[in-house]
C-alpha cells in the first residue's frame, strides 16, 4: 500500500513567487553524534490548499549524518513549537501534522550521512490569508540497550502564507548553489566615530562563490537578527543600530564557478555609549533572479574598545 507521504508527494501542487532565506551557523549543527545541515528556514507567501516539500521546492533536504563509531535509529517529528522559541512574529502551527519527514523513521551507520525530506501541508482555509507560522523538525536518537542518553537536533522553518489562492499550474524551482564564507567574521578594536573597511579587518575575507552550472544575479544586504529570523548571540547588541554598514558593489552577476570578494565600511557612531560593547548583525547574500529567491547568510560580530 502506498504511504500517505508518497500519496501528498504524487499530489503536490506548487505555488510561484517564493522567498527562501537559509541561516548559516557559525559552526555545524552538532548534538552528541548527530549532525544536521539545516538549522533555519524561512519561507514567503505559501498557498493554502498545497503541499510543499522543500527538497523539491528549493533543493534543499535535510542532511544528517550520525559522526559516532556505532550504528543508531533516527527519529524526525514535526513538534509545535514553545512560545519561548518563536520569531519575526510567527505563531505555532496549530497542527503538528501540517508537517511532516519522509522518511521519518531510519537507521544510520558509523560515519552514515542521509537525506531526509521536510514537508509542509497547508489546509484549504481562507482564514490563513497573510499569516505567518513556524514548525520544528526536531532530528533525534533513539536510545539504544545500555545507553545514558539520546541525541536531537532542531531544525526551525517559519512561513507565511500568501493573500490569495494560487492561480498557475507553473512549478518553481530553486538553486542554493551559492556559498558565502566564512560562515561567522569577527571585528576586533573598534573605534567609535572611525570608518573601516571590512577588508582590512577581517582575517579571512568574506567570499561569495556560484557553485551552480549557471550565472545567477546576486544581491547583498545587511540585516539584524530579527530580519533574517536569527536571534542575537547572548552578550552582543544589534550592530546596525549602533553603526553603518556599507558594501562596495550591493548588486553583481556571477558566473558558474566564479567568486566574488565582499568589500565595503563599517562606521560605528560616536553618540551613545558602545566602548567596550559587543555588537552582531548579518550579511544575507540572496540570489534574485530565480522564481525561488534564496539566502545565505553569513553573521558579523564586533567588539567595540
Amino acid at each position: 500500500m502506498e504511504s500517505a507521504w508518497k500519496r501528498r508527494l504524487r499530489g503536490m501542487i506548487y505555488a510561484p513567487l517564493l522567498v527562501l532565506g537559509i541561516i548559516s551557523q557559525p559552526v555545524p549543527i552538532w548534538a552528541g553524534g548527530l549532525r544536521c545541515s539545516v538549522g533555519e528556514v524561512v519561507i514567503n507567501n505559501l498557498k493554502i490548499g498545497q503541499t510543499y516539500s522543500l527538497k523539491a521546492l528549493a533543493n534543499l533536504p535535510l542532511v544528517l549524518t550520525n559522526t559516532s563509531d556505532r550504528p543508531v535509529h533516527i527519529l524526525v517529528d514535526a513538534l509545535v513549537p514553545d512560545s519561548s522559541e518563536l520569531r519575526v512574529e510567527a505563531r505555532p502551527i496549530p497542527n503538528a501534522c501540517w508537517a511532516s519527514a519522509a522518511p521519518d523513521s531510519f537507521d544510520l551507520g558509523p560515519r552514515e550521512t542521509k537525506s531526509v525530506e521536510m514537508l509542509l501541508s497547508i489546509p484549504d482555509d481562507e482564514t490563513l490569508f497573510g499569516r505567518k507560522f513556524q514548525v520544528t523538525f526536531w532530528s533525534h536518537t533513539m536510545a539504544q540497550a545500555g545507553d545514558l542518553l539520546a541525541y536531537g537536533i532542531n531544525t526551525r522553518v517559519i512561513f507565511s502564507i500568501d493573500q490569495v489562492r494560487d492561480t498557475t499550474s507553473v512549478v518553481p524551482s530553486g538553486d542554493l548553489s551559492l556559498s558565502l564564507t566564512p560562515a561567522a567574521m569577527t571585528l576586533d578594536g573598534i573605534v567609535p566615530g572611525r570608518e573601516y573597511r571590512l577588508e582590512d579587518l577581517l582575517h579571512d575575507p568574506l567570499v561569495v562563490r556560484n557553485t551552480s552550472n549557471r550565472p545567477l544575479s546576486v544581491e547583498l544586504r545587511a540585516l539584524n537578527p530579527l530580519q533574517s529570523a536569527t536571534e542575537l548571540t547572548p552578550g552582543y547588541a544589534d550592530l546596525l543600530d549602533a553603526a553603518t554598514v556599507k558594501f562596495t558593489s550591493a548588486h553583481f552577476t556571477l558566473k558558474p564557478g566564479e567568486q566574488a570578494t565582499v568589500t565595503g565600511t563599517v562606521l560605528f557612531s560616536k553618540i551613545g555609549s558602545s566602548a567596550g560593547k559587543k555588537y552582531m548583525c548579518v550579511v544575507a547574500a540572496e540570489v534574485v533572479d530565480l522564481p525561488v529567491r534564496t539566502q545565505i547568510y553569513s553573521r558579523i560580530y564586533a567588539h567595540i574598545e
